[in-house]
C-alpha cells in the first residue's frame, strides 16, 4: 500500500534542491550528489554523499579552514546538536559544540549531509558510515520516524560497542535529526545571518 504523503511533500531531487538553496545563504560551495572520491581508480569504493559542504579536500587538505568555519557558523551547528540532543535524549550522551570541533579532522568536506526515508537497516548503515567518515561534521536527516529510529539505534549500538572495548565505527560527529527538525534549523539561517549583521554568516 503506498504511503500517503504530507502536504507539500517534496520528492528526493526536490528537497535536496531545497536544501541547497538555503545552505548556500550561508556557505560558498554546496553540493548535491557529490562524489567524494572521484578519480581515485576503479578499485576504489567511491560513495555519493546526497548534499555536501566544502571546501573539498580532494587535492589538499582543509583542516584549519574548517575549524574556521565550524566556529563562524557556530550557532547553525548548534542548533543541529540541540535537536539531535533531544533525539537521542536516554539512548546516548549529550553532545557539545566542542566534541564535534575537531573529532574528524582529516575530513573530506564540512559537512556531508545523507538524506534517507525508506531505506532498509544496511542503506541506513552506510548512509551512517558514510556521514560520519566524510564531514567533519556528518548529518543523517531521517524524512520518516522509522528511519529516524533506526538511525539513533544504530549510532547508540557503535557507541555500545567502544563503551565495552569493541572493534568500532566511533560517530560522535554524526547528528540525526528529522527532516521537519533540519528544515526548521535551515529556516533559522537568515535569522542568524541578520543577528551578525550580514548576508552570509560565514564571512564574519
Amino acid at each position: 500500500m503506498r504511503r500517503e504523503r504530507p502536504p507539500g511533500y517534496l520528492r528526493e531531487a526536490e528537497y535536496q534542491q531545497q536544501v541547497k538553496n538555503a545552505l548556500d545563504r550561508l556557505y560558498d560551495e554546496v553540493r548535491i550528489q557529490w562524489c567524494a572520491f572521484r578519480g581515485e581508480g576503479r578499485d576504489t569504493y567511491a560513495p555519493r554523499v546526497d548534499i555536501a559542504v566544502g571546501p573539498f579536500a580532494i587535492d589538499r587538505r582543509y583542516i584549519d579552514e574548517y575549524t574556521a568555519l565550524m566556529h563562524s557558523t557556530r550557532h547553525f551547528i548548534e542548533h543541529l546538536i540541540e535537536r539531535h540532543n533531544r533525539n537521542a535524549d536516554g539512548i546516548g550522551s549529550p553532545i557539545e559544540f566542542e566534541d564535534v570541533l575537531h573529532f574528524n579532522d582529516n575530513a573530506r568536506c564540512l559537512i556531508s549531509i545523507e538524506i534517507e526515508e525508506s531505506g532498509g537497516r544496511k542503506h541506513c548503515l552506510g548512509n551512517l558510515v558514510n556521514a560520519s567518515s566524510l564531514g567533519r561534521v556528518g548529518l543523517l536527516i531521517a524524512r520518516t520516524d522509522s528511519v529516524l529510529r533506526t538511525f539513533l539505534r544504530q549510532r547508540a549500538y557503535f557507541q555500545f560497542l567502544e563503551d565495552v572495548g569493541k572493534n568500532t565505527f566511533k560517530t560522535a560527529n554524526a547528528l540525526v535529526l528529522s527532516a521537519e527538525q533540519f528544515d526548521d534549523c535551515l529556516r533559522q539561517i537568515p535569522l542568524l545571518a541578520q543577528e551578525n549583521g550580514q548576508g552570509d554568516i560565514h564571512r564574519q
